[in-house]
């Protein structure tokens, strides 16, 4: 006989958001907006015929029906995610790491043969897809996140700050007829969040500088941004120099100016710590943060960013 069963999605949304008592924090522990949660939430309802929280001024809570529900649901995914690790055990020699575009395309690719290498027993995927993928419900093993370290249930090693500065490609230079002063990158279009270059132009002592409301382009990845920019030659774009140091060295690029700014968020190793003893992860963590020609090596390279010392769980 059929099960009759709501969309798994609209469970998992619901088990966050009693969980966690709020649709924000689901929202945040789920890479979805509010509004997502909501929606997700309201058709659960729908489809049940019953409320499952009470909205208030201040926040939900949940009825009756949602405390019977968020307890059995919490149960059933729970009983999921072990029946999914179980199936999984079988298959324990392939390591599946999360990981932001831009770090995977500029510095992890270029050096995963390394620990390859290191480990030939080891299938490696990659998975770099936009938005937060669910660590702790077995979706990855490991994970690479920019932001604030605020992702419960998982264990963080901190690797460094997300510092953002202009770059240009020589033509873009040239055609301005050089770059002296933070102004005059306002004479090319400027790519990047214009909140990181309200950011750079406050730091350099420029705070009444008129900006564009919007920047001239806006792409996915930084790696998008600087091609678009060296294939203009009229742009400057705001990026992370750790990624793009071989277009700096190989003189692809230019750095005109050495101040670095950040909005706060920094980059993290994430995992989940019930399985941090697991061989295939204690491999990548320990290649990625001890190896000296894995992180470090690169980390030399940039004076801006912490020392190996940094590389420790966050107070």
């Amino acid at each position: 006989m059929a099960r009759t069963l709501p969309p798994l999605n609209a469970v998992r949304v619901f088990e966050a958001a009693a969980r966690l008592g709020g649709f924000t924090k689901a929202g945040e522990e789920l890479a979805m907006t509010q509004a997502a949660v909501s929606y997700q939430i309201r058709q659960l309802e729908d489809r049940l015929g019953t409320p499952l929280f009470v909205r208030e001024a201040r926040g939900v809570t949940l009825t009756e029906a949602g405390r019977t529900l968020a307890r059995r649901s919490g149960e059933a995914l729970d009983l999921i995610a072990a029946a999914m690790q179980e199936v999984r055990h079988g298959a324990q020699e392939v390591l599946t790491i999360t990981v932001i575009p831009t770090f995977c395309s500029n510095w992890l690719v270029p050096r995963i043969g390394a620990f390859q290498a290191a480990h030939p027993k080891l299938a490696v995927r990659i998975d770099s897809r936009p938005g937060i993928v669910d660590i702790r419900a077995g979706e990855a093993d490991i994970g690479i996140r920019r932001g604030r370290g605020d992702w419960p249930g998982l264990e963080k090693h901190f690797l460094f700050d997300d510092a953002v500065v202009p770059l240009v490609s020589p033509a873009a230079a040239e055609r301005i007829g050089g770059i002296a002063r933070p102004e005059d990158l306002l004479k090319l279009r400027l790519i990047g969040p214009m909140e990181w270059w309200r950011l750079w132009f406050d730091a350099v002592g420029c705070p009444h500088v008129s900006l564009p409301a919007e920047p001239a382009l806006a792409l996915e990845t930084q790696t998008l941004e600087v091609s678009a920019a060296m294939a203009a030659g009229d742009a400057a774009v705001i990026v992370s120099p750790f990624y793009f140091q071989a277009l700096l060295d190989q003189g692809h690029l230019l750095q005109p100016f050495e101040t670095t700014v950040s909005d706060g968020r920094r980059y993290f190793l994430v995992y989940d710590p019930a399985r941090k003893h697991l061989p295939k992860i204690r491999a990548f963590i320990e290649w990625l943060l001890f190896d000296p020609h894995a992180f470090c090596l690169n980390r030399a390279a940039m004076a801006s960013l912490p020392g190996p010392a940094a590389l420790t769980p966050p107070p």
